[in-house]
């Protein structure tokens, strides 16, 4: 995957050729995560997983590339206070309210054992692991500072333990006749001892634990951070630790503690940060910047992120500057905060985990060796989102200019041929790109090769900006799902698309043509789209394949596999009586009504089963074969196994697919009426908003004469002065794949690849005006793999599309590519 290091050569380029897309200076929230409804108190992360401790006792596991949750750890009966993993990544250590600490295994998720603190310790508010040492220390609020030691558990006998917890009244005994030291789940449970506890540490709670060295030393020191205002540094015993020296601070308690270079910075009550240079035990200097306490401290590099109970995180300088100060977690005290390779994670008593960007030149290791798993698709994607490229709105014509821009910017950088290509005055351009050889050029080689046309388009419907949980016009992270206008209806598709071509081009494994044809009238019945392709149709080639990404799944749960999409024919009548607006009260019964007159046309239309009442309307309909039921029932039987949903018989859910994909519809969405909006007026004119949807085999030009036929007879027998009109706004043909074509097949086979199962070959009840005329413009056959899901709540408010399923996309469609070229 490619990052956003400056190192990168796509983003040299990205950087060097577009002003658009420049590398991220700023701290930026990128992704939240919700933790139910329990304060986040403690933060750990490997490479794979993000933890969190919660207030009520859970840990919640998410994994990093997705930020889905991968599960939630139980066992604890008191808030984790503090989470740790060890440097090989493989054990997860958790300090808890219930006075235990349990260690996990980070690859199954399972807890190995469970270490009982000392007697009345307490809250375990602080861990600290040596995994040189394999020793763990604990701070507590007894004012002890406890270990273990890891690698030496098993040599105290069973019977030993058990003595010890069962003099210490431990909870784990209660109500046991016979105390044993495995409990019911087979988990061993050992102690620390007293010889293994240094009582009265400090004069207040330990607050804070952390392993470090000093100026001119090779061996580790543990630092202790107090409620009594003080740091303590202990070295560390093979018998356990020794008070090495004491940093006398402020009488203020000292809650976090973070090391850069020979400093240490101490995080206390109010809100400043003490710092302390360790060569010469001096407090060199006070940060003043918070207004309350400073919970949590982290350095990464040169920079220290501090985060306080004022709701802000701040980063520190080298110089001790404060270069910026993030505000996401809105009237809530951030309670933690790490570091990983590509973010800084904070946690907070708003029960939400944040993600942030972190600026380049920062990091603590070379960028040559320092592995990261950002992604420029999605900083693309987030560029893109941003500019309101709603098309049939001349206010929005610039937004959408930019955004074709930024599109041909995007191809060229990632090394395909791009241009803009205009399609008339107030119309949105197309843009086309290509991976691959010219094919306008017959004597190159390309020619041999297979050509692929992707299909989609960069224009989106307009947002209801007060209805949506965050601004649609901003790609939002959330809980492992982007939002934002068009992240899935089709800019994301569509980027995951050419960054898969981009891929295999650099890896030398790109064996075909592929080119991108991306359209900016699509919501406003591509306008101008199919003149522009016929003009130009030179400069396309012949196309062997058409691929679209703009469907989605049945459920959330299964991939599918679009084969068919019902036709469209968008229609409007309307009715005038070639009078002014009235009032009812006057000339009520004197003067025709057009929206009566419109209320009784349109009950003509359809039955109150359903059915279209207009002759002749269902007449070319093709049969159900038994193929097509064979098909039916196996896609009833695998949706029926994989849901819960019991209420719901297989024969009403085999008809109710039936009549969404494959059989002809009505409907009226609207009327308008003339004059101002209350109930004494007579509207002088009445509009309706009709669509009807048609499958195979139905003839748009038909069914348009039998429409306008039909609706033109009833209102003649109306007998009225009133004019009536019918115009046709647009169309779009049916569309029927091929499900046993070689390109169906290979599509099928990469996404069994991803997901590890076979996909739902499904029909929708939707339109892509584009895709049927486009397999009769260049003879070839299509192919529509759809990315998101049923709930991605395309057109709707809070638009979304899972980052899985983005991500899987890419890695798909790359398959896909490259299996279908070799054939």
């Amino acid at each position: 995957m490619e990052s956003f290091r400056s190192s990168s050569p796509a983003l040299v380029d990205l950087s060097r050729y577009s002003p658009m897309l420049q590398i991220p200076t700023f701290h930026h929230s990128v992704h939240t995560l919700s933790q139910r409804k329990h304060s986040v108190l403690s933060l750990a992360a490997t490479d794979d997983y993000i933890f969190s401790g919660s207030q009520g006792g859970f840990i919640h596991v998410w994994e990093v590339e997705t930020f889905t949750p991968k599960t939630v750890l139980s066992g604890h009966t008191g808030s984790i206070f503090s989470l740790v993993v060890s440097s090989d990544q493989k054990l997860l250590f958790s300090g808890s309210g219930d006075g235990t600490v349990r260690v996990w295994c980070t690859k199954n998720m399972k807890c190995l054992y469970v270490v009982h603190a000392g007697p009345n310790v307490g809250d375990i508010l602080a861990l600290a692991y040596s995994s040189d040492l394999q020793k763990l220390f604990l701070g507590c609020t007894n004012t002890s500072i406890q270990w273990f030691d890891v690698s030496t558990r098993d040599e105290i006998c069973s019977e030993k333990r058990r003595a010890i917890l069962s003099s210490r009244g431990s909870k784990f005994f209660q109500g046991q006749e016979k105390p044993a030291t495995v409990d019911e789940d087979g988990l061993e449970h050992y102690v620390i001892f007293d010889e293994a506890i240094a009582p009265n540490s400090h004069f207040g709670y330990v607050y804070s634990l952390l392993l470090g060295k000093l100026p001119n030393s090779t061996d580790d020191v543990l630092f202790s951070g107090s409620g009594d205002g003080d740091v303590k540094l202990w070295t560390i015993t093979p018998s356990g630790i020794e008070h090495l020296k004491t940093l006398q601070g402020p009488v203020s308690n000292i809650y976090s503690l973070a090391l850069r270079d020979e400093l240490l910075f101490c995080g206390s009550q109010g809100g400043d940060i003490k710092i302390w240079d360790l060569e010469t035990n001096q407090m060199i200097r006070s940060l003043v910047g918070h207004k309350d306490d400073v919970l949590a401290l982290v350095a990464y590099g040169q920079t220290v992120f501090s985060a306080s109970a004022d709701s802000t995180i701040k980063a520190w300088s080298q110089n001790f500057e404060c270069t910026e100060t993030l505000i996401g977690h809105d009237k809530s005290i951030v309670l933690s905060l790490i570091v990983t390779d590509n973010y800084l994670v904070s946690g907070a008593s708003d029960s939400l985990v944040k993600l942030w960007d972190i600026p380049y030149g920062n990091e603590p290791n070379p960028p040559a060796t320092r592995s990261s798993k950002k992604d420029i698709m999605l900083y693309a994607l987030e560029k893109w989102i941003s500019m309101r490229t709603v098309s049939g709105n001349i206010r929005f014509g610039e937004e959408c200019r930019r955004g074709a821009k930024f599109l041909k910017s995007i191809l060229n950088q990632l090394g395909a041929h791009a241009q803009i290509i205009p399609c008339g005055i107030n119309r949105n351009p197309l843009v086309f790109g290509r991976f691959g050889g010219n094919l306008a050029d017959s004597t190159d080689d390309s020619q041999k090769r297979l050509n692929i046309l992707f299909y989609g388009h960069y224009d989106v419907m307009p947002a209801d900006e007060p209805n949506w949980r965050s601004p649609p016009f901003e790609l939002t992270g959330r809980d492992g799902y982007l939002y934002g206008r068009g992240v899935t209806d089709n800019k994301g598709p569509i980027l995951a698309s050419i960054f898969a071509a981009h891929e295999l081009q650099k890896e030398e494994l790109l064996k075909a043509n592929i080119s991108f044809l991306i359209e900016g009238e699509e919501e406003n019945g591509s306008v101008g789209f199919y003149e522009t392709v016929e003009r130009c149709k030179e400069l396309f080639g012949k196309p062997d394949m058409i691929l679209v990404s703009n469907s989605y799944w049945l459920g959330d749960d299964m991939p599918c596999l679009t084969y068919g999409l019902r036709g469209v024919i968008h229609a409007t009548i309307e009715i005038r009586n070639n009078q002014p607006d009235s009032h009812s009260g006057v000339d009520g019964g004197a003067v025709s009504e057009p929206m009566v007159q419109m209320i009784k046309i349109l009950s003509c239309l359809v039955s109150s089963d359903k059915e279209v009442l207009i002759p002749g309307f269902n007449d070319r309909v093709r049969p159900i074969s038994e193929s097509e039921e064979a098909l039916y029932d196996e896609l009833v039987e695998q949706l029926c196994s994989n849901s819960t949903n019991t209420n719901i018989s297989t024969e009403n859910l085999k008809n109710r697919l039936i009549s969404r994909w494959r059989m002809p519809t009505l409907t009226v969405h609207r009327i308008d009426v003339s004059g101002p909006n209350n109930s004494t007026v007579i509207p002088a004119s009445a509009k309706a908003i009709v669509s009807m949807r048609i499958v195979p085999d139905q003839k748009l030009e038909d069914i348009i004469v039998k429409f306008k036929t039909f609706v033109e007879k009833q209102f003649s027998v109306l007998n009225t002065d009133s004019t009536l009109s019918i115009e046709i706004n647009n169309t779009a043909d049916w569309w029927l794949g091929d499900a046993e074509s070689p390109y169906f097949k290979a599509a099928e086979s990469a996404i069994e690849q991803e997901w590890g199962v076979k996909p739902l070959h499904i029909r929708e009840g939707g339109s892509i005006p584009a895709i049927r005329w486009l397999e009769k413009c260049f003879d070839a056959i299509a192919i529509n793999f759809p990315m998101g899901q049923s709930s991605d709540q395309a057109h709707l408010n809070d638009e979304r599309i899972r980052l899985q399923n983005l991500q899987a996309g890419k890695r798909i469609i790359k398959n896909f590519l490259r299996n279908i070229s070799l054939q």
